[in-house]
């Protein structure tokens, strides 16, 4: 059975964190210089350290079968294999994570990097391929610790157990990912947009206010209780359930906080209809929490507190 740590373990386990890399708020700026990473056999994931380098000369020499690179932005997978005119890589910046096939053991030499840090990604809601340059760092300071947070899920490959180990916000860590080293790569899980990936500092949440966004409320007509609701596992609508909401702009799942003024209510996404943009149909119970039912439509702005799971 794998031992997991929680934050007070960890410390009292004397996990040393470098000069900078305190607990709790607070984040490294710079990236930490290492001398090279040890590659097995077989699958590994790690990151670029080093300057901006082709990856022909960042590989050379290495018993490299193939390399994948993730781009965040169009979400699609680049590779490179040497001797083989497949390279859809190019250069390797600085932090870039890559899933590495080696045919033996290696070490990775990984440059010194003395230049600036690159602009932090904003990440989109699903799953991610990210590299880390930073300090030794707990994860749940990269990461985050809110359940209901940015970061649903991160997930690290280890080359000894040959299993993906996972740390979810919330909960306590494994003891094989409870801190992140200089040239470590992860998947990680976002549950809303707008957050943001610095390779030496981790994921920063976005302001709340750059999360809402302008939309409109109905309810339900009172002949549809009863009614079977879209979204598995297909409940009945029931007018006084507060956490019903039907939209077509989120999938079955996403949970919404629904704001007017300083006043808000929590739904999740049951159930679809013939509705516009941002716009939400409610429960009578959850409509009224925010308006008069004479009201009929009403103005609001909308938050995403997670997407499905």
């Amino acid at each position: 059975m794998r031992s997991r740590f929680s934050r007070r373990k960890l410390l009292r386990a004397g996990v040393v964190l470098a000069v900078g890399a305190a607990i709790g708020p607070g984040f490294p700026t710079q990236a930490r210089e290492t001398d090279s990473i040890p590659l097995v056999a077989g699958l590994n994931t790690h990151s670029w350290c080093g300057p901006d380098t082709p990856i022909a000369e960042a590989t050379a020499g290495l018993p490299l079968q193939v390399a994948y690179g993730w781009d965040i932005s169009e979400r699609r997978w680049l590779v490179y294999a040497p001797g083989t005119p497949v390279n859809t890589i190019g250069v390797l910046r600085h932090g870039q994570p890559l899933m590495l096939r080696m045919t033996a053991d290696a070490d990775w030499p990984q440059p010194s990097f003395r230049g600036a840090l690159p602009e932090p990604e904003e990440l989109p809601v699903g799953w991610s391929f990210l590299g880390w340059s930073g300090l030794r760092e707990t994860v749940w300071t990269a990461f985050g610790q809110e359940p209901l947070g940015a970061v649903a899920e991160a997930r690290r490959w280890s080359t000894d157990l040959q299993d993906w180990i996972s740390y979810t916000p919330g909960q306590s860590a494994e003891h094989w990912f409870a801190v992140l080293h200089p040239g470590d790569a992860v998947w990680v899980r976002m549950r809303i947009a707008g957050a943001r990936w610095n390779p030496a500092a981790g994921v920063a949440e976005p302001d709340r206010a750059a999360r809402l966004v302008p939309g409109e409320i109905t309810y339900y007509h009172p002949s549809l209780a009863g009614g079977v609701m879209f979204c598995p596992p297909h409940d009945r609508y029931d007018p006084s359930d507060l956490s019903i909401g039907a939209a077509v702009t989120w999938p079955c799942g996403t949970r919404l906080r629904i704001w007017r003024d300083e006043r808000f209510v929590d739904v999740i996404v049951q159930d679809t209809g013939l509705l516009g943009h941002n716009h939400v149909d409610l429960s009578e119970a959850a409509f009224q929490r925010l308006a008069l039912l004479p009201e009929g439509r009403v103005s609001v702005l909308i938050e995403v507190l997670a997407g499905p799971d």
